[in-house]
């Protein structure tokens, strides 16, 4: 029996990832509604630990976690392997239980780093086997021209031509309440918080749930490790690889 199953109502495993900076804990503080989450407003990171946070969606009970930036070594203190140790540690730990429901990638919609590949097939595709629907939350578009999601629309082949796939995606804005000073901000946050509810209530299911067969999870595992294998000379360039 595992930690959940134990308390009764289960509490879905909901894992936030990312570089450092991107706005991981806003994001949390947006989902949970308070500002629980300690943020900054610079690139050096600030969450220095894996914290769980509660929150209930739609009558469902998500354990929202918020995790040491990674790559903070390249702004902090912290090297980046020692960010990425704990994670993995992290992920494996609660993946072995059962207990990893659901990985957000939280990206940045103005930073596209050669990075963002190697994070997703290092977490998503070795650590957590494929077998764990990834969805994507697009941060920091509180100023774009038109509706926020026109950035998916005109990003998402980018994603998909370096080899990274998504349950599901939100573009959205993390501002706190208290810099949204214009109707225009408090109704983009508003409708922010609105639509990663739905992206989790949509995706996350419980790991019983989305397990798949050995053939289709290796399948998928070598999907990825090829995609990999074929942008990294863009990876090493830093040119937009060619489909």
């Amino acid at each position: 029996m595992t930690s959940r199953e134990q308390s009764g109502q289960p509490v879905h495993n909901v894992i936030i990832f990312g570089e450092t900076g991107v706005g991981k804990s806003s994001l949390v503080n947006l989902i949970v509604g308070s500002n629980r989450a300690e943020t900054s407003s610079d690139a050096v990171a600030c969450t220095a630990r894996n914290q769980g946070y509660e929150v209930t969606i739609n009558n469902r009970k998500f354990r929202v976690w918020d995790t040491v930036g990674l790559d903070s070594g390249t702004f902090n203190w912290l090297p980046a392997t020692f960010a990425e140790r704990p994670l993995k540690r992290f992920l494996s730990k609660l993946f072995k239980k059962g207990e990893v429901d659901l990985l957000v990638y939280c990206v940045r919609a103005s930073r596209a780093t050669r990075a963002l590949v190697r994070h997703y097939q290092t977490f998503y595709s070795t650590v957590c086997r494929a077998a764990v629907p990834v969805v994507v939350v697009i941060t920091c578009l509180e100023n774009s021209s038109g509706e926020m999601d026109n950035w998916w629309t005109k990003n998402a082949g980018n994603f998909r031509n370096c080899g990274m796939y998504f349950a599901g995606h939100a573009c959205v804005t993390t501002l706190a309440d208290e810099h949204c000073d214009s109707a225009m901000l408090q109704e983009r946050r508003a409708s922010s918080r609105r639509a990663v509810h739905d992206l989790i209530s949509r995706t996350c299911v419980p790991y019983e749930s989305h397990l798949v067969s050995g053939n289709t999870s290796q399948t998928q595992q070598r999907n990825a490790s090829g995609f990999l294998s074929s942008i990294m000379p863009w990876l090493r360039s830093g040119t937009t690889p060619q489909r």
